[in-house]
């Protein structure tokens, strides 16, 4: 039996891979932190240990005797506000990691990016060979993303051997932080207070999951993988959530009015540490958003993305049976969902 170390095992990925790796029969470890929500983990068979992630030592030693680490818990800015502290945040993390798994000299890291990080290329589907030569201006999600891939690549060429999966937006089942997930619960709720048109690239984090698995199998050191789904503009999908599931949608409004909005809520909700309902990074999500090639990974990894339905429709049930879909009393459903208590999102 194959041991693997999910790290972010308690997030909407890495629940996703951890339910992969069991499903492929690996012994799957779990690294948690004092703060960190386990109650998903509960009915799952793994072993959770302890790691504080400021002290080496332990991180090497969740990491010792495994034959893959998975790190599907790249650092997510909460705000775009602060882009050098957020990408000082990512890069130290991912040194972290990645330093570790070299001196513990495993047989491979996962490492778990995003197509945020690629450039933006027109008549064509992005992919894997599409790196921009030097970090995003603008976007405070899109420049973490590229530095922390930048922060890979250096311990590649000190002998780490890795392999990057490059997932576009994710929806399914454990989104429990809704991410790409509250284009489903703010339309289904009537509580989306905006939109802004673009090009999404949708993909099944089941799909994403079970890639990843493959690439600790079989994937090349150095390697990295485009992990797209489904292209779809955004007033397309929101029509299609509403035609299927109910709801409301408002009226969209222009991108630089999205942009200036997205901005002064978080600046708002920093004050108090909350979430506001359509952040900034969608918001350049979605400006920058283009189809995404899978060539690489349908070759090499056997990848296949489900229709775009099926996803929808996977993430509608888990989100209706967590309580997601309802409004309580004096809540506002799209800033704070129900579980308050839930797991940080991972990539």
């Amino acid at each position: 039996m194959k041991r693997a170390l999910v790290i972010g095992g308690t997030g909407f990925v890495g629940l996703n891979l951890v339910d992969a790796l069991l499903a492929g029969g690996w012994e799957v470890r779990v690294p948690v932190r004092r703060h960190s929500i386990t109650l998903f983990l509960r009915s799952r068979e793994v072993e959770r240990v302890r790691v504080d992630f400021d002290e080496p030592d332990q991180l090497r030693g969740a990491m010792r005797g495994q034959d893959a680490v998975f790190m599907a818990a790249g650092h997510y800015p909460r705000y775009s506000l602060d882009p050098a502290r957020e990408i000082a945040r990512g890069v130290e993390q991912t040194r972290a990691v990645a330093n570790a798994a070299l001196r513990a000299d495993v047989p491979g890291l996962v490492y778990t990016s995003s197509t945020g990080s690629l450039a933006h290329v027109e008549g064509r589907a992005v992919d894997e060979g599409d790196v921009p030569p030097r970090r995003p201006e603008g976007s405070t999600y899109r420049a973490v993303k590229w530095a922390m891939e930048r922060e890979v690549e250096r311990f590649v060429g000190r002998g780490l051997r890795v392999v990057t999966m490059i997932p576009s937006g994710c929806v399914g089942p454990w989104d429990a932080r809704v991410g790409t997930g509250r284009l489903i619960v703010g339309v289904v709720r009537g509580e989306l207070p905006f939109w802004v048109d673009g090009t999404v690239d949708l993909v099944d984090v089941a799909d994403v999951a079970r890639a990843h698995v493959e690439a600790a199998r079989m994937g090349a050191a150095g390697a990295r993988y485009c992990l797209g789904g489904h292209a779809v503009r955004v007033s397309d999908l929101l029509t299609t959530v509403r035609a299927r599931y109910g709801g409301a949608l408002p009226e969209p409004i222009p991108l630089a009015e999205a942009r200036e909005r997205a901005d002064r809520e978080e600046r708002e909700a920093a004050t108090r540490r909350g979430r506001v309902a359509v952040p900034r990074e969608l918001v350049d999500l979605v400006e920058h958003g283009q189809p995404v090639s899978s060539a690489a990974a349908a070759r090499d990894l056997g990848f296949v993305a489900r229709p775009l339905e099926a996803s929808l429709d996977r993430a509608h049930a888990w989100f209706e049976s967590q309580g997601y879909l309802r409004t309580p009393k004096g809540r506002d459903a799209c800033s704070r969902p129900p579980m308050d208590a839930a797991p940080a999102r991972s990539s």
